[in-house]
This record gives structure tokens, sequence and C-alpha cells, in this order.
């Protein structure tokens, strides 16, 4: 046996293959345990979260932490065959090269099912009315970015010099992104609009001086109905630098009205109609209306009228008929209103 271990196979003695070739074999077990390891207890584990951003990391992660440990082996079993330091270079390098491709395409898995989850292109989740284009616009945004940071990180292994060329790409990064400022400026706003989806299509909300409905959103600009039924073109960039309230997230909507009667009519015409205005049902209000006197005086008298619209109702009807209703009861109970 020890005369088999010693005998000499292509220039390496029998007993560094037996090693190398265990090392390799390792390597593929440990990969195909890990493979397991991943589809089964992790991805079990990432399941019963509420959040779905672990289980697409764990998915991308899978090919290229199987591959890495794998290549890992492959790398400690070359590593037991004594070889020349040219040849031992390159088998560093080739490895390192394979490692980086593998990564690079885990991390484009990654993002791309990052991308098709929080972008989706129909059905309730959908904001813009271009989602389905920029959806594979940004899928391959981002796979070129990680594409030229590996081939920079390949050449790099190679034992280029690639200080030159960064400095080319960064200078020419740098001209292209002042060029094009308020272009990007205005895309990565509807990015933000996409993953914190502060609204969505048919909301009414406030920013800055205007007040309306979102009709429409692009990649570069949305469109705002206001309350006068004029459109507004906002850029995207201002949803990333401006608060935004949406006023149809509320469960209801508040109105405050201050009522002037005559203070002519008395304590008792006073309480009455404090009780009349509690009492108000009409179609699309809310809860039980709130009324209180505000400030009292011998001739004016003022009443603070609260009340709330439903969500969803007609706004501006539910309003005139509250107000229709003031108007009657307040006439059939002989007060006053100035």
């Amino acid at each position: 046996m020890q005369d088999l271990l010693k005998y000499v196979l292509l220039g390496h003695p029998v007993k560094q293959w037996f090693l190398a070739a265990a090392f390799i074999i390792g390597g593929f077990i440990a990969g195909k345990v890990c493979s397991i390891f991943v589809a089964v207890i992790l991805k079990h584990g990432a399941s019963r979260t509420k959040t779905k951003f672990d289980d697409l990391v764990i998915a991308g992660l899978r090919l290229p932490l199987v591959s890495g440990i794998t290549l890992g082996g492959i790398y400690l079993g070359l590593r037991q065959l004594e070889m020349r330091p040219g040849v031992a270079l390159w088998m560093d390098r080739i490895l390192t090269i394979f490692l980086i491709l593998v990564l690079a395409l885990g991390i484009n898995r990654i993002l791309g099912s990052i991308i098709n989850h929080y972008i989706p292109t129909n059905g309730a989740g959908k904001l813009l009315k271009g989602e389905s284009a920029l959806q594979p616009l940004l899928r391959n945004f981002f796979k070129t970015l990680v594409w030229i940071i590996a081939g920079v990180l390949v050449l790099r292994t190679l034992g280029y010099n690639i200080s030159a060329l960064l400095a080319g790409l960064g200078l020419g990064g740098a001209a292209l992104a002042l060029a094009s400022k308020d272009t990007l400026s205005n895309f990565f706003g509807s990015i933000t609009v996409f993953v914190d989806k502060p609204f969505h299509l048919g909301d009414r909300i406030r920013i800055g001086d205007y007040d309306g409905t979102i009709t429409e959103m692009g990649i570069r600009t949305a469109r705002l109905r206001t309350l006068e039924n004029r459109t507004v073109v906002i850029p995207n960039s201002l949803f990333a630098a401006t608060p935004i309230e949406n006023v149809s997230s509320a469960p209801n909507t508040k109105i405050v009205q201050t009522i002037k009667v005559s203070g002519e009519d008395g304590g008792e015409k006073m309480g009455q109609a404090l009780a009349l205005l509690r009492e108000i049902k009409v179609p699309g209000l809310e809860g039980q209306p709130i009324a209180g006197l505000a400030s009292v005086g011998g001739i004016l008298c003022q009443i603070t009228f609260v009340f709330f619209i439903a969500r969803g109702a007609d706004y501006w009807g539910t309003i005139s008929a509250v107000n229709l209703e003031v108007l009657r009861l307040f006439k059939e109970a002989g007060i006053r209103l100035i």
C-alpha cells in the first residue's frame, strides 16, 4: 500500500491525487448538503416570516452559495498537487473568475426577483401606467451594472491595470450625470414611489400647494387633477423631496363648520339647535355629528358643527345633504340663522 501511495502518476504521487480527489468530492458533497439546507431549512424558516424579502434573497443565494462551496473544494483539492508557480497562479485566477461570475449571476437573480415582486405589472399593486415597460428597464439597468462590476473584477484578477479604465469611466459617468441630472432625479423619484407606495392611482393627495387626484404616473412625471378640475404635471423628483399627504388613506373626512344663529332666541333654542345637529343622519355620513356652542352674544351665537364623511362617499354631495338638512330642521324648529 505504501508503495502504491508513493507511485508517481503524471508527475505527482498517488497520495496527492487521492487527497486532491477527496477534497474535490468533498466540495461537491458539501455543496449538495448546502443546497438541501438552503432549500429545506432556510426556505422553510423564511416562509414563516411576514415579509417576502428574505424569501427572495434566500432563493437567489442558493446558486452562488452552493457554487462557492464547490469551487472551494476544487481549490483545496488542486492545492494538494505540487504545481509550478505559473500554473498555480492561473489556476487561482480561473477559479476566482468562476466565483465572480457565479456571484454576479446570483446577485442578478436576487435583484430581478425583488424588482418583479415590488414592481408588479398588473393587479391591485399596480401604480404606474408604464409599469410593464419600467420593470424590464430596471432589470436591465441593474443587470448591466452588476456585469460591468464583474467584468472589472475579472480584468483585475487577470492582472490588468484597471486604474486608467476606472478613471475614464468616472469622468464619463460624471459628465453623463451632469447632463441628465433632472432626468435621473425624476427617474429615481419614480423608484421611490414604487418602493414606498405613498399612494396609488385614483388617490387624492396633497403635495406642496397642490391638492387633487393622481390620474396618471409615468417614469418622469405624474399628472394630478386638482379640485378645480385642472391638470397639473408634477416632476417625480418632488415625490422624493416633498412631504405627501394621502387624503384618500384616511378612514373618513372631517368637516368643521361654524353656524351662526340669532342670540335673541334664548338658551332653550340654542339647546334645541345643538340637539338637532347631533341627530342629523344623511347618506354618506359616518358616526354621530358633534355640535358645541362656541360663543354667545345678545345678537349672535356661534355653533361649531363637526361631522365625518365616510371613505368613498360623495364628498360634495354629502356636505350639501347635511347643510340642506340643517336648513330644514332649523326652519321647522323656528331657529333663525344669521
